[in-house]
């Protein structure tokens, strides 16, 4: 079997559009996302409906849980 893994999109459409098509043109048997799929100052909504209708096996990253519980602007708060 062989694997693709994907990770830390962070909103890039572009670049996860990038990435699919080169994996499409592999024989690749399934897609692993190993998440922060859409924090950043890119296209997060576009990224995320991608990222829906592909229906891969996702693992939720620290930005992604960062988003989900709502403690993304916790970092600040950390650094001196």
């Amino acid at each position: 079997m062989r694997l693709a893994a994907i990770s830390d999109i962070h909103g890039n459409i572009a670049a996860l559009e990038a990435v699919l098509d080169d994996i499409a043109r592999r024989d690749i048997d399934l897609v692993l996302n190993l998440g922060d799929c859409l924090s950043g100052p890119f296209d997060a909504v576009a990224t995320a409906e991608r990222l829906m209708a592909l229906d891969l096996v996702t693992v939720r990253g620290n930005h992604d849980r960062m988003l989900f519980d709502g403690t993304a602007g916790l970092w600040e708060s950390w650094i001196a």
